[in-house]
């Protein structure tokens, strides 16, 4: 049977729907965007789309479209499994990214329509029959090329626990492979002092130096491996990445960092030569390191906000999170800047966490509660082998929901009687003796986890309220809440809300950009009119040291516990 055709208007194209596919899915794979923040669970009703063969679909049923609407075909996307070639109409506010780069996020803001571009910082010519490379605009040298070579660039994270690559052709734009692995350096710490510490001795430095060049190299083989490039055909790359990462993989001492005045040593918004990374590529190729505001606020952050599209706009009131092992964030309060950091720890990254794992085939990812017992999704649908992040933060708003656990972070013990119902009762285990939850065989959340899982969703909300504090905002005025970060994209803003990480009532200003530093750093391979645009806007943002605030403890405690059923803390 012949996949379904969907013709897109008014973009004018078409995609084939895959068995099992919802529409919504096929258009992010092509990468059209339209507005969903529930991700596809069918809730906020904001993926609308108007079908023109209403005979070929069933309604989808939502408190948002009125029967006359239903009638003249107005449908959800994230519901709509098509059962022939169909035309549909998108809202007005859609976008679309480059093709190929529909699994790092677009961040859809207001009704803009912004395509991106292609300008990249390498150009290259032929002069008095040589060939001849041209950098960021410059007049050229020459350069040794083959006929047949096409140039690539390379989008970097460097996260404290995960490394993310994908390459790109800088003739089309598009994006021809990607890979991600461990970050190595883990070994020594899962956290940026542990490597902090480790790295200020020059043996140290040296170790976690060649740990994640060697790491980055295995990733650049891999994805030149798939695309058929050779990596002589790489001749500029982005790099994302808190300050510390960046300095290690650049091989400076980053003991500077660990303590006042917390001095960076390596300079950004600049780029370096290649062989300064020991990056496998083009022995001409550049490395550009967007701008780094301080020693907690790094290029992860500003490639970040230039893949957020409208956030530097002076009347707007956005606010970004990447949420990881510190906790970064930015705000832009009617064009007032400001951008801090807080130290999150690896928690919800699965690190330290009894059955916390990558998030990759098994991974739980989704915890629900149906009235009587749990429901848990794993990746891929595969047995569960573990607790990703996103499963973390569904899970603890799921024991929340249940009854389980109380608002002080306190599971039930297994022999007391809560009331509850008897498949609830039976998942109360002891783990090393102590009260634990079972989600499967061998994978639980013990009383250990919720505790190192309130540490740190009571760091980020700390970070949020004494940044809206400095600005004098208020939340409820917000527009906007972008989170970036790995897990990203499996979040649901009612468990960000449930556990209190944000504040109440902003979880429909929920965005959820995917990996933000990547795309920024492709953003930046596509069109170098980006990187000045974003080295001049990081000059004013005011970076705020959240941890010296008076405020600080005080509200730290205040947001350790869950919010209680009146939405309080």
């Amino acid at each position: 049977m012949p996949k379904p055709r969907i013709t897109i208007e008014p973009v004018g194209e078409t995609v084939f729907v895959e068995e099992g596919e919802h529409v919504l899915e096929a258009l992010t794979r092509e990468g059209i965007h339209i507005e969903g923040p529930c991700n596809g669970q069918g809730i906020c009703g904001k993926c609308s789309v108007w079908v023109k063969e209403m005979d070929r679909v069933p309604e989808t049923p939502h408190e948002s479209i009125s029967s006359d609407q239903a009638a003249q075909g107005l449908r959800l996307a994230c519901q709509l499994k098509p059962r022939g070639d169909l035309t549909i109409e998108l809202p007005r506010a859609y976008a679309r990214t480059a093709a190929g780069l529909s699994d790092l996020s677009w961040i859809l803001v207001g009704e803009k329509i912004q395509e991106r571009r292609l300008e990249p910082a390498v150009s290259i010519f032929r002069h008095n029959g040589e060939y001849r490379l041209s950098y960021d605009g410059g007049e050229g040298e020459r350069l040794d090329w083959k006929p047949g070579l096409r140039p690539h660039g390379l989008a970097l994270d460097i996260g404290t626990t995960t490394l993310v690559l994908s390459l790109l052709s800088l003739e089309t734009g598009r994006e021809r492979a990607s890979a991600a692995a461990l970050n190595p350096q883990t070994v020594h710490g899962h956290d940026v002092l542990s490597r902090v510490q480790k790295g200020s001795s020059p043996e140290g430095l040296q170790e976690l130096k060649d740990l994640v060049q060697s790491a980055v190299k295995g990733l650049i083989e891999q994805v030149c491996l798939e695309a058929g490039v050779d990596a002589q055909e790489i001749l500029d790359v982005a790099v994302g990445g808190n300050t510390t990462m960046l300095q290690l993989f650049a091989g400076i001492d980053p003991s500077p960092l660990g303590h006042l005045p917390f001095t960076v040593s390596l300079e950004s918004g600049r780029a370096y030569p290649a062989g300064a990374f020991g990056l496998q590529a083009h022995p001409q190729a550049r490395v550009y390191i967007p701008p780094v505001l301080h020693a907690f606020v790094g290029s992860d952050v500003s490639a970040g906000l230039a893949a957020s599209q409208g956030f530097f706009e002076p009347e707007r009131r956005f606010l970004f999170l990447d949420i990881g092992t510190n906790g970064e964030m930015a705000l832009n309060w009617e064009g007032t800047y400001l951008a801090s950091s807080t130290a999150a720890g690896p928690a919800f990254e699965g690190a330290g966490i009894h059955s916390g794992m990558r998030a990759e085939a098994g991974a739980v990812q989704g915890v629900f509660f149906n009235g009587e017992d749990l429901e848990v999704r794993t990746i891929g649908d595969e047995t569960a082998q573990g607790i990703c992040g996103s499963g973390l933060i569904d899970l603890l708003a799921a024991l929340l929901d249940s009854g389980l656990m109380e608002p002080s972070g306190r599971i039930f013990h297994p022999e007391e009687e809560a009331g509850l119902p008897p498949k609830l009762q039976r998942r109360l285990v002891f783990v090393d003796d102590k009260p634990a939850v079972e989600l499967a065989p061998e994978v639980y959340i013990t009383q250990n986890d919720i505790r190192s899982l309130q540490l740190a969703k009571a760091a980020v909300r700390t970070g949020i309220d004494l940044l809206l504090q400095e600005a004098g905002a208020a939340v409820h005025r917000l527009e906007s809440i972008i989170i970036g970060g790995g897990f990203g994209n499996y979040l649901r803003p009612r468990s960000l809300e449930a556990i209190g990480m944000i504040p109440p009532g902003t979880g429909s200003q929920v965005v959820f950009g995917g990996n933000t530093s990547r795309l920024g750093c492709a953003v930046m391979l596509q069109d170098r009119s980006v990187r000045r645009e974003l080295e001049r806007r990081m000059r004013g943002v005011t970076h705020v040291s959240i941890a010296e605030s008076k405020e600080f403890m005080d509200c730290y405690v205040e947001n350790m516990p869950f919010p209680d059923e009146s939405g309080e803390g």
